[in-house]
């Protein structure tokens, strides 16, 4: 069920009339309902792997808890020596440990499976032909199941926060189902943490105007997004992606600065709908941009795009590793023989292994895991470089701070986010290196690609960029839009909704076009 139907306009309608009727003790259960349902239209068959991975680590956590209680218990009740107390908390460490393991390669290994069986196969059956082997793997593909990616890893780190014993495992299974299946999230995330969203999820809610009218207008944001600029370009770069031996120069410079902004408008469109949709029900979900493409590092930009899934890499694989055993090891080994080793060697290890994984976590290609790397070995870069650039900062601050440096790491950032995305758009490496090279080759047609755009997609995609800069230039101001928005008169300002609406049902036209992040 795709946001921008009447389909899903028809079933929010529903839910949010019966969640504000019904008694407040029971809107909970709503939700559960109106989530199962809404997961059963995307994908019945797929439904079970939903219900595996949440009872896993509903399971595990609820293990790990009883273990930490019957630990508390047992200190308290015994009279215990220093050695005693150290013994015995190794010891249950250790059943900690392997619980959580347990609970962890339990819910991964079907993404694994689902996700990664293929690509592993593909790859064997390369180095299989290399020493003249036959094995034939596509018989091996799977369909993945929608969400999994996601949902996958926020029940892990709902697990990982229970055993770091940062809040009690959810004794109540329903609304830990509730938690990982939360319509609005459970397709693209955000990736939200348990403790951040429970209280909203559980607690009984008051019908309140002003969240309502709020969450209106970022839907109609949302669908602007998806239905005027991001489809509209899609249907232009998908022209360009499909025939590359037809497109050379500008071309195929067009076509990735297009990309860059379908790719922005498709995916913050939808979270904004997510954010809008729960708004009016009462619930907060996480935020996931922060205005990106304005970004002045590649660090910097990972900052602020999809925000959750990088804050749970930080949270439950670059902090671990960093302090871990084999990058205290590396920073053990170098601490008397080369401090600046010392200090950036163990991040290094640790965020080469990171950008790996989100690579991969992004698809089960080359192309993708490249893709990782590819902003990995910048930011690694840019870390071992930092006494340069603090040496560069000290000594031209009088540049440093003025708008046209600024505008430069900008402009400079943008540019190598659209070199990653030949990379990422295709999601294949050798198409991907045909295109970035089909760019430095001579263009015989000139602005090929403008010929395929239509008098209503340049308009609709012109004003629509215009408005996505807007909107991202007032973020980062600190300008809060919708503020200044309420203070329209009530009549107009209903007009401009009524208009966007129509707008929308002009110019959208065609079937529904799902999300682009529906395929990780």
């Amino acid at each position: 069920m795709i946001f921008t139907t009447f389909k899903f306009l028809l079933f929010f309608a529903i839910t949010f009339g019966i969640y504000y009727i019904v008694p407040k003790k029971v809107q909970w259960l709503v939700l559960l309902v109106a989530s199962i349902y809404f997961y059963l239209c995307a994908s019945v068959k797929y439904a079970i792997f939903v219900i595996i991975a949440s009872f896993i680590t509903y399971l595990g956590a609820r293990i790990i808890d009883k273990i930490s209680s019957k630990q508390a218990t047992y200190l308290e009740q015994n009279d215990l020596s220093k050695e005693q107390k150290k013994a015995y908390k190794t010891k249950i460490e250790k059943r900690k440990k392997m619980v959580i393991a347990i609970t962890i390669l339990g819910t991964l290994s079907m993404l694994l499976v689902m996700k990664y069986t293929g690509f592993v196969l593909e790859n064997i059956s390369a180095l299989a032909n290399v020493f003249h082997l036959n094995f034939e793997s596509s018989t091996w593909q799977f369909i993945l199941p929608l969400g999994i990616s996601f949902y996958t890893f926020m029940s892990i780190g709902y697990a990982i926060d229970v055993y770091r014993g940062e809040y009690p495992a959810e004794k109540n299974f329903l609304k830990y189902f509730l938690f990982v299946s939360y319509f609005p999230h459970i397709l693209q995330g955000p990736m939200d943490k348990y403790n951040d969203l429970s209280k909203d999820l559980f607690e009984g809610k008051k019908f309140d105007y002003e969240n309502a009218v709020q969450g209106v207008y970022l839907i109609v944001i949302g669908v602007i997004k998806k239905m005027l600029i991001a489809d509209k370009l899609a249907e232009i770069v998908g022209i360009v992606i499909t025939n590359l031996d037809q497109y050379y120069g500008v071309n195929i410079a067009i076509a990735i600065v297009f990309y860059a902004i379908q790719l922005y408008a498709d995916f913050s469109g939808y979270m904004d709908i997510a954010i809008g949709c729960s708004k009016m029900l009462g619930i907060r979900i996480a935020e996931n941009f922060d205005a990106p493409y304005f970004s002045k590092s590649i660090a910097e930009y990972w900052r602020r795009w999809h925000i959750s899934l990088g804050a749970w890499f930080r949270d439950y694989v670059y902090y671990p590793i960093l302090r871990g055993n084999s990058a205290q090891k590396i920073r053990k080994h170098f601490k008397d023989k080369n401090k600046y080793l010392a200090n950036h060697l163990p991040t290094v290890f640790a965020l080469a292994i990171l950008w790996i994984l989100i690579g991969f976590w992004h698809g089960s290609t080359w192309a993708f895991i490249l893709y990782g790397m590819y902003h990995g070995s910048i930011i690694i870069l840019s870390t071992l470089l930092s006494p340069v650039y603090d040496k560069f900062h000290e000594k031209f601050a009088w540049f440093v701070k003025t708008k046209l440096y600024g505008a430069f790491q900008i402009l400079r950032t943008f540019c190598l986010v659209l070199v990653g995305y030949f990379l990422f758009c295709i999601g294949d490496l050798q198409p991907a290196i045909q295109m970035f090279t089909n760019m430095f080759k001579q263009n015989l047609d000139g602005f090929k690609i403008i010929e395929k755009i239509s008098q209503e997609s340049i308009i609709c995609v012109s004003v629509g960029t215009i408005l996505l800069i807007i909107l991202d230039i007032l973020t980062i101001c600190k300008i809060n839009l919708y503020e200044k928005f309420r203070k329209v008169p009530f009549v107009l300002r209903w007009v401009i909704y009524g208009s966007a609406m129509f707008a929308i049902i002009m110019f959208a036209g065609g079937k529904a076009q799902e999300f682009l992040y529906f395929q990780f």
